[in-house]
């Protein structure tokens, strides 16, 4: 009856801490449109947003990489807008073409304005991120350090270790915007 008796207050215990963990998992009603909140009202208008790159695919498109103005913190929103291919920069936003944004910190803030080697997630307007669930947020990736050729005939995609850019499993070539 004693070893019962124990056997029951420790399976009491394990119940409690499991269900404390777990209150540290809640989530608040409002926790989605409370991310949303972080971000300008407006999700499309990037009409302040500084240009920092021209991003082109071979098949997917183009990308126009800019940042907005930095808050108190020393933070940026970070924007990923699809643009028509060709010289002039035009947004192409739609359903199948949506706008991107990411806030980052000083740091990466540096690190995305040297084009060398950044790499982020980024959210779409209606993203929530929930428990780390970034299942339907791609990454970014930019690399554009200027690595030779492993041949005169190759390009830099056809290198042993390829320096290159990526978004949404497609192969981009940044250039900074002057």
């Amino acid at each position: 009856m004693r070893n019962s008796a124990r056997y029951i207050y420790v399976a009491g215990l394990l119940l409690a801490a499991l269900g404390a963990s777990d209150a540290a998992y809640a989530i608040r009603a409002d926790e989605c449109e409370q991310q949303r909140a972080l971000y300008p009202e407006n999700w499309n208008d990037v009409s302040k947003a500084k240009a920092l790159f021209r991003c082109q695919s071979h098949y997917a498109g183009a990308l126009l990489v800019s940042i907005g103005t930095p808050d108190e913190s020393g933070r940026s929103v970070m924007n990923l807008v699809p643009i028509e291919s060709g010289d002039a920069i035009k947004p192409m936003i739609d359903a199948e073409h949506p706008v991107h944004r990411i806030w980052l910190d000083a740091d990466q803030t540096r690190r995305l304005m040297e084009g060398t080697y950044f790499g982020t997630v980024v959210r779409k307007e209606d993203s929530c991120w929930i428990r780390g669930d970034l299942s339907d947020d791609p990454i970014f990736f930019m690399d554009n350090a200027e690595t030779p050729a492993d041949s005169s005939e190759a390009s830099a995609f056809y290198n042993k270790a390829p320096r290159i850019s990526s978004f949404k499993g497609q192969a981009y070539i940044c250039e900074p915007i002057e």
